[in-house]
């Protein structure tokens, strides 16, 4: 697909591979040409502008129904719009694209922590002290600290039903709204890879058998730099139990 066929207003998926973590960002394509894609500003809730790194490691993603179509080695940068900021990025390469249906997701049926923050007052549930901050940028500093003190930290247990490199499926019985965020670790043999993840889909479990009452589809926003390689190990052993099975069968 070429760059500048992105119809405008799209969404478009930037991934920042920065020290040890693998952050997901989103915006709306503003312009495209064969060479450059610019974006709507990406922000926090105060308005402040996310900060690339000369050191970041930057690819972009868009799917259409049936496709995924990703561009690496990315520059990005700042640039003015018919007089708005927008975040431009310029490509280095034609980019390559894999059906969406073959994007691989692996099965773990792992227990484990769901943990979130909560404060007076507010039913949102968010998986980092700082993304109440962004939130409160009309009190005073001792006013945000104080209402930074006041965050409750909870721990919930759930299950993963399965991860990709983008997404997770988290079997819970809190009951979280759409856009709330939480954090959890995946345990594997290279160490706890620390997930944060926004909840996009719930499904209301009806059924005597389930352990848990909620079904969650998540959005993968920060994840550890091993989560990709893990998912990969599974996959290939994954593949060689499949490949067993037909060699058993053909006997």
């Amino acid at each position: 697909m070429l760059l500048e066929n992105i119809p405008l207003g799209k969404t478009l998926e930037i991934f920042v591979e920065r020290e040890d973590y693998r952050y997901r960002l989103v915006s709306k394509v503003e312009d495209t040409n064969e060479k450059r894609v610019c974006v709507t500003a990406i922000s926090s809730r105060n308005g402040k502008i996310f900060s690339f790194l000369p050191e970041d490691k930057i690819s972009v993603l868009y799917r259409d129904p049936e496709t995924m179509w990703e561009w690496n080695h990315v520059t990005a940068g700042l640039a003015t719009l018919e007089g708005a900021t927008v975040h431009y990025f310029l490509i280095a390469d034609k980019g390559q694209s894999s059906n969406r249906r073959n994007a691989y997701r692996v099965n773990l049926l792992e227990d484990i922590i769901v943990n979130f923050y909560s404060a007076p007052g507010s039913l949102a549930k968010y998986a980092e002290e700082t993304e109440f901050l962004e939130n409160s940028g009309k009190f005073s500093e001792k006013e945000k600290q104080q209402f930074t003190e006041s965050l409750t930290l909870h721990n919930v247990n759930g299950m993963i039903k399965n991860v990709s490199e983008t997404g997770v499926g988290i079997y819970c019985d809190e009951e979280f709204a759409i856009n709330d965020s939480i954090f959890f670790d995946i345990p594997c043999p290279y160490g706890d890879l620390h997930i944060k993840a926004l909840i996009v889909r719930k499904t209301k479990i009806v059924s005597a058998t389930s352990r848990f009452e909620y079904y969650y589809g998540c959005v993968i926003v920060k994840a550890g730099r091993k989560l990709l390689r893990y998912i990969y190990d599974l996959q290939r052993e994954h593949l060689k139990k499949q490949k067993a099975q037909r060699e058993d069968r053909g006997k």
